[in-house]
């Protein structure tokens, strides 16, 4: 397959492209059982398994304050992420689509950019294309994979087609719509194409139960599986992205993913399986104007695997393709499928970025063509003059002809309203 632009010294920028590198144990401790965990010792071993495991709504600033310990909520830190990774947790950042969960799914699951897929937000959306979905590229070429896909929320990672009964809530219960689905939720399609597919399963502590019994069901077996945790998103709703209870949710996702690990070990098949835990987007702050109910504008993310050819941080659009080139599918037009819109994390990119796409904050990232400047994410300018909280130190922006230091509205024109300055 033709790669465009591959750094051949990747080495070189490896440790600079981790955001956080924390110490390295052969073990740790849970709830005072051992994890003994075999990751991968090679991005060649054959015939592996991959495993997508999605936290809903994890903010990278508030991650790091549990992974860390930095505000005595979470003594333990979030041990079972830090062992999978060997200490290594990358950006994951929002560049195209709302920071919503109906196109942050999409989009990492797919590959493509919401023009693409029409998924625009949790309101403007409709069923992903046949054949775009990694499910089906993965179906379409091995033939007899195993895909499995278990999502905790019933809307917002639904499957129901236009014209069938729905009811849509909102984060306290109340209902927002109950009638016939008007577009075809995104998964309408796919859902047919995956050998097991199940949503709307609610608290994180049903979709774990089904994780581990899917394991169990066809850990003898090659396997593609999504296992999405609604939470912390759900919590942070409720009480806010700055609680103790959003915290806490945080850690029960490192719970459960301890518990995968677990079942992995015990069906002797975690030295052949790659986990990646992704978020969809972050969280609002007490400092924007949702205050921390919300996350209207809210790209920073994390990402973490045991995958050790991933060598930077990614755009939300790179998951998919980086899956596709571990499997050695294609990342052009397959059938009605157009190229995928992300660029792989086993390679740095060269060259430099155009008008109006996106800069990424990591050591070694390409800059802005001649003639363009950077206007960061926290200073583009969304619905309600939002502006991108959650991701301190974090230089993520686009490249526009825009003045230096000069807000964008959201149809990136230059010239950013006065109340948003």
């Amino acid at each position: 397959m033709k790669k465009i632009g591959i750094v051949v010294v990747l080495i070189l920028f490896l440790s600079g492209c981790i955001l956080q590198n924390k110490h390295q144990n052969d073990q740790i401790i849970i709830e005072n059982t051992t994890v003994v965990y075999t990751p991968p010792d090679s991005p060649n071993v054959s015939n592996f398994n991959v495993i997508v495991i999605g936290w809903d709504g994890v903010q990278r600033d508030r991650f790091f304050d549990c992974y860390y310990n930095r505000t005595g909520e979470c003594p333990n830190g979030l041990p079972a992420i830090e062992k999978l990774s060997n200490g290594k947790i990358y950006n994951l950042t929002v560049t195209d689509g709302a920071t919503h969960t109906k196109p942050g799914w999409v989009q990492l699951l797919t590959g493509y950019n919401s023009a693409i897929t029409g998924t625009y937000s949790n309101a403007k959306y409709q069923p992903v294309p046949e054949n775009y979905s990694i499910f089906e590229k993965l179906e379409n070429h091995f033939g007899n994979i195993i895909t499995v896909f278990l999502a905790s929320k019933p809307d917002h990672t639904g499957a129901k087609c236009k014209g069938e009964y729905t009811k849509v809530t909102d984060y306290w219960g109340g209902v927002l719509y109950e009638g016939a689905e008007p577009f075809g939720e995104p998964w309408c399609i796919t859902k047919t194409k995956v050998d097991y597919f199940e949503t709307g399963m609610g608290e994180n502590e049903k979709v774990g139960e089904k994780a581990l019994q899917m394991l169990d069901q066809y850990g003898d077996k090659r396997f593609f599986m999504f296992f999405h945790f609604g939470d912390p998103d759900e919590t942070g709703h409720r009480a806010k992205s700055f609680s103790a209870k959003y915290v806490q949710a945080i850690q029960d996702d490192d719970l459960w993913l301890k518990k995968i690990m677990d079942k992995l070990t015990e069906l002797n098949i975690s030295d052949r399986t790659y986990i990646y835990v992704v978020t969809d987007h972050g969280f609002d702050t007490l400092q924007s104007p949702s205050k921390g109910v919300n996350h209207f504008n809210a790209p920073y993310g994390i990402y973490a695997t045991n995958d050790i050819s991933l060598i930077r941080s990614i755009d939300r659009k790179d998951l998919t393709p980086t899956l596709l080139e571990r499997y050695g599918v294609a990342l052009g037009q397959i059938d009605n499928a157009p190229p995928v819109d992300g660029y792989p994390a086993q390679f740095l990119q060269t060259s430099c970025i155009p008008e109006g796409l996106a800069y990424l904050d990591y050591p070694g990232a390409p800059v802005c063509c001649n003639g363009l400047s950077l206007i960061n994410l926290d200073k583009q300018v969304v619905k309600h003059c939002e502006i991108a909280t959650g991701g301190v130190g974090d230089d993520s922006g686009y490249c526009t002809k825009c003045g230096d230091g000069i807000c964008m509205t959201p149809e990136n024109k230059c010239n950013c309203p006065a109340d948003c300055k």
